[in-house]
């Protein structure tokens, strides 16, 4: 009996033991650039399943310049609409964490400046101590310390309203580009631009009718030279349904070109939001909820099957599509080929 007692013991022990060094995997799940996975072609994939695209509502990525950054955007609603990060330390990955500043207010719709220095994100959360929560997003700003990013503040009147203001982009002179949803524009929501001059940002103006029209327009991506900016769209009537993307150029003289649907490579019946070239200019992340998942089965599912298809990337919910980059080439009009 007492031989039989201690061969449960120490397979329960071995177990747990299995079970712990499994577990500690799990904290490193990748390795190498952009998580080690293999790069897309032409046509969209979803990014790092099982790891950033899961089957929760993943909005928006986001890489420091060095690519050893990652954050994501997490948008299920309150208060689980959080920004997420993770880092690659010795070539290998950090499993996602809910980032130190985030996880208290309704924190979205971020981005890292193209120097690297500055993180800028909206949120709801008081603009000064000892307020209550906003009613409406403003946009803020963190500035790059030695062990990561200094405490949050809040852009003035130049930028934020008592509207909501939100998605912000920044150039690499520092001009800053956002949507927002305040009076005086072409529709709910419009693309707006602040410039940065002798260190201070300008009293926003909106960018004008080539790019916002009556429908809604937001979630705006400027290329760093702002040569091109991609933002979303939706009920226009090229569209494919949803919030599709659509991209605009920079004529020499500073004026955009009509913006144009990014096409059925990228827009599907479903919604595709918030747009991100990478750093290096190779790699084009967007959102999307298009549904990969089966509709029917022939075959009766178990519910594990049920269950693992649910949780899944393609359930339905937003997951993170990359493609290379080459696709915003071929969007160039002949009368801008002179940018390439």
């Amino acid at each position: 009996m007492k031989r039989r007692q201690l061969f449960v013991i120490w397979s329960v022990i071995i177990l747990l033991f299995l079970f712990g060094c499994s577990g500690k995997e799990d904290i490193s799940v990748s390795q190498g650039l952009y998580l080690g996975q293999k790069t897309p072609g032409m046509t969209p994939k979803i990014f790092a399943a099982g790891i950033v695209s899961t089957g929760y509502a993943e909005y928006q990525i986001g890489f420091t310049p060095d690519g050893r950054e990652l954050y994501l955007w997490l948008g299920e609603p309150p208060p689980h609409c959080v920004i997420l990060w993770m880092t690659e330390e010795h070539n290998r990955w950090n499993a996602l964490e809910v980032c130190p500043f985030s996880g208290k207010y309704v924190d979205m719709k971020f981005s890292v400046s193209p120097d690297g220095n500055k993180f800028l994100f909206s949120s709801n959360r008081p603009r000064k101590n000892g307020e209550k929560p906003s009613d409406n997003l403003n946009i803020w700003y963190m500035e790059r310390i030695q062990n990561g990013w200094g405490d949050p503040s809040c852009f003035d009147s130049a930028v934020n309203t008592d509207r909501h203001d939100y998605y912000p982009t920044m150039a690499g002179n520092g001009n800053l580009y956002f949507m927002s949803d305040r009076d005086g524009g072409f529709g709910e929501d419009d693309i707006y631009m602040s410039r940065f001059i002798r260190g201070e940002w300008t009293e926003a103006k909106n960018i004008g009718a080539s790019i916002n029209t009556g429908m809604n327009e937001g979630d705006p991506f400027i290329a760093p030279d702002e040569s091109y900016i991609i933002f979303c769209s939706r009920d226009r009537e090229e569209g494919f349904g949803n919030n599709d993307l659509y991209i605009s150029f920079c004529r020499k003289d500073g004026s955009w070109t009509r913006a144009e649907n990014m096409g059925n490579r990228i827009n599907t019946p479903a919604e595709e939001v918030c747009p991100i070239v990478t750093h290096d200019g190779k790699y084009f992340f967007f959102s999307s909820n298009r549904k990969r998942i089966r509709s029917s089965s022939e075959i009766p599912l178990t519910f594990k099957q049920i269950i693992t298809e649910l949780d899944s990337p393609g359930n339905g919910k937003n997951d993170i599509y990359w493609v290379d980059a080459r696709v915003i080439e071929e969007l160039q009009p002949e009368e801008l080929r002179y940018l390439r």
